[in-house]
């Protein structure tokens, strides 16, 4: 038992080590990979998009395979069958992973309760062939990580200070640009905005656009609670539902209407869906905090992580949400939570959603990426370094000849 105990333990040191190897030389080298794009097709807008696309791809694939090594999960999605066609998203047990077929132009919002739950959001659009095309927001800090925040930026993700006034511009023009080159008439296709106002808006006129090109499909992904559910954030969303006259949900934090909005309003002539998704983890009680529970440490270093991810979906069509009056819009995303809050209710009674089955389609597969993802995740940090070792031992030789 003794014996048992101590390989176990040091398998699971020697796996947390080479994932933290693998991560950070896979890493790197997708910022190598970045700054060669940058520097060789910076005129090229279009193959600087698909290559950074496919970086933004292999960050993903470079993620969950690390989870799949320290902390495997499965995940079960469970569709409406009125909005998502029955067998949309399916196990196809030749490749031994889930695969969806959900690939249109939206905006996914989902609840927030641990900080990975981007991670398996991201891995639903990597199973849709969307990886490459996803944004995030991010809080602004975020941007200035070491290297990280680098990426992010070429990625195009869109950082908010978290203050509307500050935030207004900026977002309007990234959503501006997003929805410019999903109809193929943006800056990629080699358009420019006609004029730009002193705070720095910019301004198009569709009329004068010269140049059509190929068109750029995204999933936007936001959290419009606009923080994961903590013991902190619930006692801040009490307060603030008292003050609102607002009623508190028991398992979710209240929704922010604005940005949420905002976003779908600057999207509408390209974005079809709202992709609802409730999220929930296995392991979590209705008076546990997930993010206590699955935080960072315990997941990427203790390979701590939920069992079984359960993920619902619903489709909404962009042309069913009330966007022109605001009072419409609260009422509408405060229906859309409260019934994430009583799936959640469900599922910490009875551990699942209790969804009727005969309304609503459910699979259930590991969250991981297909063999050659895999294979290329952990060569690619390689190739890519080589020739850089190479031209460094190269420069290294002939400077050692030269003194000789």
């Amino acid at each position: 038992m003794l014996v048992s105990t101590i390989l176990y333990r040091t398998y699971k040191v020697i796996v947390t080590f080479a994932s933290m190897v693998i991560f950070i030389q896979g890493a790197i080298s997708i910022l190598v990979y970045q700054a060669l794009i940058n520097a060789f097709y910076s005129k090229n807008l279009s193959t600087r998009q698909k290559l950074m696309d496919l970086t933004k791809k292999r960050f993903i694939l470079l993620l969950v395979t690390i989870l799949s090594l320290v902390a495997p999960s499965h995940v079960r999605i469970t569709t409406d069958n009125e909005s998502i066609p029955k067998g949309t998203i399916y196990m196809d047990h030749h490749k031994g992973r889930l695969i969806s077929k959900a690939n249109s132009n939206a905006v996914v919002i989902a609840n927030h309760q641990i900080y990975t739950d981007w991670v398996f959001l991201w891995w639903l659009a990597y199973v849709s062939e969307r990886a490459g095309n996803v944004y995030i927001m991010l809080k602004k800090s975020l941007e200035s990580i070491p290297l990280l925040g680098s990426g992010m930026t070429n990625y195009k993700f869109i950082f908010m200070n978290r203050k509307w006034e500050q935030d207004r511009i900026n977002l309007s023009n990234k959503l501006h640009e997003i929805d410019l080159d999903a109809r193929g008439v943006g800056i990629i296709a080699g358009n420019s905005p006609t004029t730009k106002t002193e705070e720095g808006l910019n301004i198009w006129d569709e009329a004068k656009v010269e140049k059509k090109g190929e068109q750029w499909p995204y999933w936007l992904m936001l959290f419009p609670e606009g923080t994961n559910l903590s013991a902190g954030t619930r006692a801040r969303n009490k307060a603030f539902a008292e003050k609102s006259g607002l009623s508190p949900f028991k398992h979710v934090l209240l929704p922010r209407t604005t940005g949420l909005k905002f976003c779908l309003q600057k999207l509408r002539n390209s974005c079809e869906y709202v992709y609802d998704i409730t999220i929930a983890y296995s392991g979590v009680r209705a008076e546990d905090y997930g993010q206590d529970i699955y935080k960072l440490g315990n997941i990427f270093l203790k390979g701590k992580a939920p069992k079984l991810v359960d993920i619902y979906i619903r489709a909404i069509r962009l042309d069913d949400i009330p966007l022109e009056d605001d009072d419409e819009f609260h009422s509408w995303l405060f229906s859309v939570w409260n019934l994430k809050d009583k799936l959640l209710d469900n599922y910490y009674k009875t551990g699942s959603f209790q969804l009727d089955p005969d309304l609503n389609h459910a699979v259930t597969g590991p969250c991981r990426v297909s063999i050659l993802s895999l294979v290329s995740i952990l060569l690619f940090p390689v190739l890519t370094m080589l020739p850089i070792f190479y031209y460094i031992g190269k420069k290294a030789t002939s400077l050692v000849s030269k003194d000789s």
